[in-house]
This record gives structure tokens, C-alpha cells and sequence, in this order.
């Protein structure tokens, strides 16, 4: 009976520590915005000038996954994320974020600067 008792409490514990993909996804969007305003506001304060920026810059998500199993015990999600800003330079930036499992929270831990306008855009 006693071992019943604890193989009822690890799987409680397994089950409390996991957090629901669609939580996990939704972490993310404001995430993102705050990023985007960051990179705005950046852009704004560095060359003094709004017109080199896109009426509503905005983001694409590229890549979203989540892990399970193994993969899963550090980082439980991946997001690749283009974001556009400038209105007349065809460049953008990708950052890579991460799902840290144990601080329950998105990390970014890459970002770079890539040649080329978004291919989905009209």
C-alpha cells in the first residue's frame, strides 16, 4: 500500500510540473510585442527618424515547436520569429527563442540581422 502511495504522488508531481502547450503558446505573443516595441523604440531613439519604419511593423512566426520526452526536461518549446520594421531596407531580424521549463518562461537566445523583404508579404 505504501508503494501505491508513492507511485501516486511522482505521477501527481509529474503531472503538476508540466505545463499545457496551449499556456505555452500563449507565453510567447507577449514576448514577442514587447520585443517588437523594444526594437522600435530602439530604431526610433538611434536615428531620431519614424519614416524609416513601416507604418505597423509587425512579426512572423517561422518555426514553432514543442519538444516531449527527453528533449523536453530543460526546454519544452522552440519558436523562430522574423520581425520587419524598416519601410525601405529589405532586411529583418530572426531571433530564437526557447521554452525554459524550469523558470516557466520564454528565453531569447539568438538573434541576427538577414538581407531579404518577407516573402508573404503582398
Amino acid at each position: 500500500m505504501k508503494f501505491f502511495y508513492v507511485l501516486l504522488a511522482v505521477a501527481a508531481l509529474i503531472v503538476g510540473c508540466s505545463e499545457p502547450t496551449e499556456r505555452i503558446e500563449n507565453k510567447l505573443t507577449p514576448y514577442l510585442q514587447e520585443d517588437l516595441k523594444f526594437m522600435v523604440a530602439e530604431t526610433i531613439r538611434s536615428s531620431k527618424d519614424k519614416s524609416v519604419l513601416l507604418d505597423t511593423p509587425y512579426y512572423r512566426v517561422k518555426d514553432f515547436r514543442l519538444f516531449e520526452g527527453a528533449e523536453a526536461r530543460i526546454y519544452a518549446a522552440y519558436a523562430e520569429v522574423d520581425f520587419f520594421i524598416y519601410k525601405d531596407i529589405a532586411m529583418h531580424e530572426k531571433r530564437k527563442y526557447r521554452y525554459d521549463v524550469n523558470t516557466r518562461g520564454w528565453d531569447r537566445y539568438k538573434k541576427e540581422w538577414k538581407f531579404g523583404a518577407d516573402s508573404l508579404k503582398e
